[in-house]
């Protein structure tokens, strides 16, 4: 079921100050969801899962020259490569143990919060990172800005729960069910030192500002006044029948009170963000009332976004309910040390996220069918299971050397081209709608088919 976006953004909106400028990248997918972290585990693979927001070529080190190179980004500002990211949250089934991930998207805030001195605002200096946030977590201080900047808002649209307590925002699941979904927040800090573009925990070399968490001036050690970031995760947990500890984060917390973010830089050209920042005064929201922002959006390549390289070989459960958390991540109630697996499960390798194309064949791009009919007229086949090499294993069976997937799940074969088609690729974004057998790859279009070739079968 997919989210009410309206709905969604209007409720997100009451909760923001309009004192300052701000905007939203709202209702952003994930591009991947895997077990890595370049922030925390770089090179490796991780501990446990993340739904990864952003640029596509997010892989296990981070390199910034390496992301700025991205083909694309689920962000709809294209020049913003950066990647957000956060634990996935699964259902635990109370019956069957198993663990089912409960989908997931993002709205990506970027605010200006001066403070009373009314300091500059500042871009993200090229290769910055940072961590809100510790899946460790396991008290709740109410008084530090770390952990103020971590709460939950449960969605009613239908209802509403003024003055009722276990309703308010909080620093933990909800002990009821979100009939419109649930929100986890986090504010990153937005106080940069001067010099460190990281530091060995990820956040020394950022600080809270000093008055409060998502605002206010910066203290001396942190004294570059960067753009707040903030995120919310919105989390369909209405989609799943509501039980007391049941909402489980892929390192195994149920609690709710480890819920992290990670941020990583990918922004292709820091003036088109700082310009927003001293120009954009009066947008409150809508990234589209920010002219320099609007002229650098691409929705289109936003939602046919894909992951670019290697991912961890393993099953996340999208095909699937999970028998087991990936890694060693058993269910972690109370505030108890973590459970420790024994023995340990072993390290899984890396993988394409795209399904290997079988030998001799070739991706030649997007095309657009035939003007009079189907470009490809001579066998086809539907399948949920569907990828390209699906279909080109299909078409190769039947010794045909054109073979081209569309809207997804269908699979056409040919000796050559008919009713108007032509080998000239479209823009690659046409080919949006992605494979029934694998997210993350695309398998056609409306109109338009992901067009594969094996010129020893010609």
């Amino acid at each position: 079921m997919a989210f009410p976006k309206t709905a969604l953004l209007a409720a997100a909106l009451a909760v923001i100050p309009s004192v300052y400028s701000y905007w939203i990248f709202g209702g952003t997918p994930p591009v991947v969801t895997t077990r890595l972290d370049s922030i925390v585990s770089p090179g490796q693979v991780g501990t446990h899962v993340h739904a990864v927001a952003g640029g596509s070529r997010f892989q296990a080190t981070y390199d910034f020259d390496d992301l700025s190179k991205s083909q694309c980004s689920t962000i709809p500002v294209q020049p913003d490569k950066s990647n957000y990211w956060a634990p996935q949250l699964y259902y635990n089934d109370p019956d069957a143990g198993t663990f089912t991930p409960i989908p997931t998207s993002f709205n990506i805030y970027y605010l200006m919060r001066p403070g009373p001195k009314n300091e500059k605002i500042h871009a993200f200096p090229t290769g910055l990172r940072m961590l809100a946030g510790d899946p460790n977590r396991r008290v709740n201080n109410a008084s530090s800005f770390a952990d103020q900047a971590l709460t939950y808002v449960c969605l009613d649209f239908n209802q509403d729960h003024s003055g009722d307590p276990d309703w308010e925002e909080r620093p933990d699941f909800f002990p009821h069910q979100c009939p419109d979904a649930m929100r986890a927040q986090v504010f990153f800090p937005s106080c940069w030192d001067g010099k460190n573009l990281d530091s060995p925990d990820h956040k020394s070399h950022m600080a809270y500002p000093i008055q409060n968490f998502n605002s206010g001036d910066c203290p001396d050690t942190h004294p570059v006044h960067l753009v707040s970031l903030f995120f919310e995760m919105f989390v369909s947990v209405d989609q799943f029948p509501y039980a007391p500890g049941r909402w489980v984060y892929s390192f195994g917390d149920n609690g709710g009170l480890g819920i992290h973010g990670d941020f990583q830089d990918g922004w292709t050209d820091k003036s088109i963000l700082q310009s927003a920042i001293d120009d954009c005064n009066d947008v409150q929201g809508n990234a589209q009332d920010c002219p320099i922002l609007k002229a650098n959006m691409n929705q289109a390549a936003a939602s046919a976004c894909k992951p670019e390289m290697n991912i961890v070989n393993e099953a996340v459960g999208f095909t699937g309910p999970l028998e087991e958390l990936p890694g060693c991540n058993l269910l972690w109630t109370g505030t108890g040390p973590k459970p420790t697996c024994n023995p340990m499960p072993p390290t899984p390798s890396f993988v394409s996220p795209k399904t290997p194309l079988p030998s001799g064949w070739h991706e030649l791009g997007c095309i657009a069918e035939g003007t009079k009919g189907r470009a490809f007229t001579s066998a086809s086949t539907t399948n949920d299971a569907m990828t390209k090499a699906v279909c080109a294993n299909f078409c190769s069976g039947l010794g045909f050397p054109y073979a081209g997937v569309e809207f997804g799940r269908e699979c056409y074969c040919g000796n050559g081209f008919s009713n108007g088609a032509v080998n000239t690729t479209v823009t690659w974004s046409d080919c949006s709608n992605t494979c029934s057998g694998n997210r993350n790859e695309n398998c056609g279009g409306p109109d338009r088919l992901t067009l594969l070739y094996n010129p020893t079968l010609h």
